[in-house]
């Protein structure tokens, strides 16, 4: 072995589990080049700037993965490395326009961006003030984190700016040496992105190129209360959640426009283990979901009721969480949980012609649970990453939820 690679097998030594975690099997496959999760976050309360950039800061000081950025630490293999510059915040003048007017393609063209590239930051927040507020447009890579962490990470900022307490960090994925400045990584860490795998250009490439168009969906508890009654009248066994109703309602709604070229469709759900395995903390930092599969023909969708849908999709979210097969393909390793190489073996690429992904946040409770009560704020937009058909559910309120559609088409 040269100079080189003696230097940085002594550095990788050193450091993991320190100021380097690497990368699980998965966020290492399908994660580098990949869009970021972006949350538009709306808070109202007259507050100083400098104490929201302030009480952030703190928080990822708790949560500090936060404060990372991407190395490639073999071929195509990659790690977050811990750094004192890792989180980027701006603020930028204020915009004569109430929150309730923003326009989206507007924020995402003035907010910072981040990229989930070596040597770049991986989490980025740009504060706006509006006339009645202030906006976060929030940018999060995720080989940082999942949505459920993202959130957590926005509930402790709201607890340290309102003076509550919060839940200590899970100790599971956390850096645990110090911090260090960018300028002293190593340039063998961080290759440009002409020199990463054709596989992480095209989907930067992809990113760029494809505009996504969205719209909401406000839905009551009593509309969900109705579909469940007659769920039950219909047949003892369709037992289905609020969630399962709400996405079988869009599902119906609107797979047409995600999909209008499709026959079969794949709706994708993310699967929280923080629940199920029993190795991992419930407040794990980082990603800790799998995937369950559901397929329906274009015709089924259109010919079964709301609850038929919901029961297949439940059956298939039931399969995923089950503890022995969590368990077979995951464990948790002293740099976070890390999957099964065998992960892959029975799974399909993501397909951007026949996959709809729904997201549930509502698990999260209500925003009130993220100190953002209607009086003191709002999430207004909030995007998942490069996928192109999505569903978004997150409680807005009490008694109400709302579900954002993202789609590559324009709604009509």
């Amino acid at each position: 072995m040269n100079n080189t690679g003696n230097k940085k097998r002594a550095y990788l030594e050193e450091n993991y589990g320190r100021n380097i975690l690497p990368l699980s099997i998965i966020e290492n496959e399908c994660f580098p080049g990949y869009g970021p999760i972006e949350i538009f976050l709306f808070y109202k309360k007259e507050t100083l700037v400098e104490k929201l950039k302030a009480c952030l800061l703190e928080a990822i000081g708790h949560y500090n993965i936060f404060s990372s950025r991407l190395i490639m630490i073999d071929d195509n293999k990659f790690a977050l490395q811990y750094c004192t510059d890792g989180v980027v915040i701006s603020v930028l003048p204020p915009v004569d326009v109430a929150s309730g007017n923003i326009n989206v393609d507007d924020i995402k063209k003035m907010m910072v961006h981040v990229q989930t590239l070596p040597g770049e930051p991986l989490f980025a927040i740009t504060g706006i003030p509006l006339k009645d507020g202030i906006l976060g447009a929030i940018s999060c890579s995720h080989a940082v984190a999942d949505g459920i962490s993202v959130m957590l990470l926005l509930h402790v900022w709201g607890c340290i700016i309102e003076g509550r307490e919060f839940p200590p960090p899970s100790q599971q994925r956390l850096f645990k040496g110090n911090p260090i400045s960018f300028d002293e990584i190593d340039k063998i860490f961080i290759p440009p992105l002409a020199e990463l795998s054709s596989e992480i250009q095209n989907r930067v490439k992809s990113l760029n190129s494809i505009k996504t168009f969205t719209t909401k969906e406000y839905l009551t508890d009593e509309f969900l209360n109705e579909i469940k009654n007659e769920s039950k009248s219909e047949n003892t066994k369709y037992i289905i959640s609020n969630n399962q109703i709400i996405t079988s309602f869009l599902l119906k709604k609107y797979h047409d426009i995600l999909l209008p070229d499709a026959d079969k469709i794949r709706l994708i759900t993310p699967v929280d283990i923080r629940n199920v395995h029993p190795d991992i903390d419930s407040i794990y930092m980082g990603n800790a979901v799998i995937t369950a599969t559901t397929e329906f023909t274009k015709d089924e969708i259109n010919a079964m009721s709301l609850h038929q849908i919901a029961y297949r999709i439940k059956k298939s979210v039931v399969k995923s969480r089950d503890e022995l097969c969590v368990k077979k393909i995951s464990h948790l390793s002293k740099y976070g949980i890390e999957f099964n190489d065998d992960i892959f073996k029975n799974s399909t690429p993501y397909d951007m012609d026949r996959d709809i992904f729904s997201i549930n946040l509502t698990h999260l409770n209500d925003l009130e649970s993220l100190g953002l009560g209607s009086n003191i704020g709002s999430i207004l937009y909030i995007s998942t990453g490069s996928v192109q058909a999505n569903f978004t559910m997150l409680k807005e309120k009490s008694g109400r939820t709302f579900a954002q559609i993202t789609s590559r088409y324009p709604f009509i």
